[in-house]
């Protein structure tokens, strides 16, 4: 189709720095979004198979070689995702439009339809997206969302970036809709029988279908949502089959010329968006891999961290569940034998270097969860390793018998430390890590090194449990707090389950039961100023504490001072909480999450108390 050597290379080029941007990164992370990859290649395969297979049958040969391959390709693509069924189903104007024959023509009907019966038998909508309905109620939201989609690859030129109201997204979608019926109109019109061009019609046709199907599932989710990066892959297939349709139609005189000249010029915007996306990917990918060292240290520790899970996969419950066959058979982050030695003697595994070998500190120590005497901690801090001049990569928590306890991840940005310590060269000296230990109990943290050895970093903190039960007669006086609590999710008035009871206080109550188990949310208390180092509130809970937590929050710079866990306690006493003396006299929001959906997983709580000066 192109002859222009010059033109060729820079199509290419274009369609090689879209193709593999890193914009689409969150295909790349997630284990389930690598379909998108998988379903743009079977369908664009589809197509391209078909093709060649009627340049054969033209060429006088046996053109059921590609034609079967192109079948298979359908089939795959139907059962890879939902759109796929697309696929089969655009074989039948393709070879009308290519005049293949009867017998052809036969044949790919009764693929499509029998994939798409097969496909459609039992189908059901998925639940929790937008009701069908929805999108014929409401035409100009679904188209507007069809042309987001289709224009996603340009959200950083876009002014307002990933936020309302999405013009220049919007705008550059429209555009490319209009070019897709325009290259429709070509073909039906019989303007343009060339077998490349009808594939690459075809290609267009699936990506737009593609975004039609998404928007009937997707539109009350919000026109936002059409630019998650999971598209950017089926998208930027759609825009370089674009370029390589219209660019070559240049030679052609009148209104074909002119458009294909505003096409390039799309095609300089679409790439520079790319290359930005990239770019951007790129910058963003140390972040990320911290992220996920986090959660696999939180995996190999055994703590449960919600946070910590939902950056691997959206559904940490999914997560929890299969953890412990990967560890039972070595499989994922468990295959490594660095990573399956909790529980084990440092002095086994590892020579221990003398104490001046390493520098740094535990500098947060937060309880997450407690349970059977033991605690879940997520830890934060730094280290610098002396002896090779560097910053540690990988840390171990020991107790005092040497026992392993936890994991932590290095890498994270300090740049505080070098800037107090001239010896310290490196801004990435920070690390995050997990363990769990029984309460009271010193903790070490050592860094490991190559060839087996390591190093201690810090020690002697001691794993301090923040949180009890007391009766509750030590509520003192009220704690003035300004406002009604805020409420979300799930909380609500007098929202605990029936089987608590009211509270035997003259509190205000506020539950995350509220009628069903599976209820989450935040409540929140605050801005207040605590006035002393205790805050007591009445509490009661469901069978469950798992993913219930209370977290003091600094309501100038809005980060956690202290995350609280607790026990199962199903009948109403109090709980005390100390308040670190940084946070004494400074204003503070009490936030109690709720993030467990699973049977028995509530709680609900009054209002906040000084300790009384009895007990």
């Amino acid at each position: 189709m192109e002859r222009n050597w010059f033109v060729f290379v820079s199509l290419v080029s274009i369609a090689a720095a879209m193709i593999f941007s890193l914009d689409q990164y969150e295909n790349f992370l997630w284990g389930f979004q690598v379909q998108f990859f998988g379903i743009t290649a079977a369908a664009t395969a589809t197509f391209f198979f078909f093709g060649l297979s009627v340049e054969r049958e033209r060429a006088g040969r046996s053109p059921w070689g590609y034609r079967a391959a192109a079948y298979g390709c359908a089939f795959v693509s139907t059962y890879t995702l939902s759109n796929g069924v697309l696929a089969p189903m655009l074989l039948i104007p393709m070879a009308l439009f290519l005049r293949v024959g009867r017998v052809s023509v036969i044949a790919t009907v009764f693929c499509a339809v029998t994939l798409a019966l097969s496909y459609f038998l039992h189908f059901h909508p998925v639940e929790g997206h937008s009701p069908y309905i929805y999108s014929l109620q409401h035409p100009v939201e679904y188209v507007r969302y069809v042309c987001g989609y289709l224009g996603n690859v340009t959200v950083f030129l876009d002014s307002n970036g990933r936020a309302e109201p999405y013009t220049v997204v919007v705008g550059f979608g429209a555009v490319g809709l209009l070019l897709s019926l325009g290259a429709l109109g070509r073909t039906v019109l019989g303007r343009d029988q060339e077998v490349a061009r009808v594939s690459l019609l075809a290609v267009i046709l699936f990506i737009t279908g593609t975004a039609m199907v998404t928007a009937l599932g997707r539109i009350t989710f919000g026109l936002g949502q059409s630019l998650s990066s999971r598209y950017v892959t089926p998208v930027s297939i759609f825009w370089v089959a674009h370029l390589f349709y219209w660019i070559p139609l240049r030679v052609q005189g009148g209104a074909i010329r002119a458009l294909s000249i505003i096409v390039g010029v799309i095609a300089a915007l679409v790439a520079t968006s790319s290359v930005r996306g990239h770019l951007d990917g790129l910058r963003d990918a140390g972040t990320q891999a911290l992220i996920r060292a986090r959660a696999r240290d939180a995996f190999l520790s055994q703590v449960q961290d919600s946070d910590s899970y939902r950056a691997v996969y959206p559904v940490d419950r999914t997560i929890i569940e299969q953890l412990p066959f990967l560890r039972e058979r070595h499989l994922s982050v468990f295959a490594d034998e660095a990573n399956r030695v909790l529980g084990q003697n440092l002095a086994e595994i590892a020579t221990v270097l003398p104490d001046n070998s390493c520098t740094g500190s535990i500098d947060r120590l937060i309880m997450l969860s407690s349970a059977d005497n033991q605690a879940s901690f997520v830890t934060a801090g730094w280290a610098w390793v002396t002896v090779d001049g560097s910053a540690a990569d990988r840390l171990v928590f020991t107790d005092g018998a040497g026992t392993i306890q936890g994991f932590a991840g290095g890498g994270w940005d300090r740049k505080d430390v070098p800037q107090a310590l001239s010896q310290v060269t490196s801004d990435a000296v920070g690390w995050q890590g997990f363990l769990k230990a029984s309460a009271n109990q010193p903790v070490n943290a050592y860094a490991m090194l190559p060839h087996h050895r390591a190093c201690k970093v810090a020690g002697a903190i001691t794993t301090a449990v923040l949180s009890g039960y007391v009766p509750l007669n030590a509520l003192g006086a009220p704690i003035v707090v300004p406002g009604a609590p805020t409420v979300a999710g799930g909380w609500t008035r007098d929202g605990q389950n029936a089987v608590a009871g009211p509270a035997p206080v003259p509190d205000p109550i506020y539950g995350s039961w509220s009628g069903a188990d599976n209820n989450m949310g935040e409540l929140r208390f605050g801005p207040f100023v605590p006035p002393k180092s205790h805050i007591i509130f009445p509490i009661v809970t469901g069978p469950r504490t798992e993913g219930l937590m209370v977290v003091l929050i600094d309501e100038a710079t809005g980060a956690e001072v202290a995350r609280y866990s607790f026990e199962v306690s199903t009948m109403w006493t109090a709980m005390d909480l100390q308040i670190p003396e940084t946070a004494v006299g400074k204003p503070m929001v009490l936030a109690f999450r709720d993030q467990g959906g699973g049977w028995g997983q509530w709680f609900a709580v009054g209002a906040l108390h000084e300790r009384s000066a009895g007990p």
